[in-house]
C-alpha cells in the first residue's frame, strides 16, 4: 500500500530558505527563526491576528461594537428563519405524499 501524497505548502524563509512545516504556530515559527538566526527584525514577515481578516478592521468604540452585534445578530436571525420555512415547507410535503 503507497502512502497517498499530500500537498502541503511548506513557509519558506527569504534569507536562508530553510523549510517550516505548516502547524499550529508556523507563522510565529518563522518570525523567531527571522529574528534569532538572522538577526533581523521580524517586520518582514509581519505578524497575523484575527482583526487582519475582518474588512473594518479592529472595533473602535461602543457605537461600532453594537452595530456589529446587531448586524450579527439580524444575520442569524435571517438564517433561522430560512431555515424553519424549509422545514416547514419539507413537513408540508412530506404531509402531502403520506395522504395522497
Amino acid at each position: 500500500m503507497k502512502p497517498v501524497p499530500t500537498t502541503t505548502q511548506l513557509l519558506l524563509c527569504p534569507v536562508c530558505s530553510q523549510a517550516f512545516k505548516p502547524s499550529k504556530n508556523e507563522n510565529s515559527n518563522l518570525r523567531r527563526h527571522i529574528k534569532d538566526i538572522h538577526k533581523m527584525s521580524p517586520t518582514m514577515h509581519p505578524r497575523k491576528c484575527k482583526w487582519d481578516s475582518i474588512l473594518d478592521g479592529r472595533i473602535k468604540d461602543d457605537k461600532d461594537r453594537k452595530e456589529r452585534i446587531r448586524k450579527s445578530k439580524r444575520l442569524w436571525a435571517r438564517k433561522t428563519r430560512l431555515r424553519h420555512k424549509a422545514e416547514e415547507a419539507a413537513l408540508g410535503l412530506y404531509m402531502l405524499s403520506q395522504a395522497v
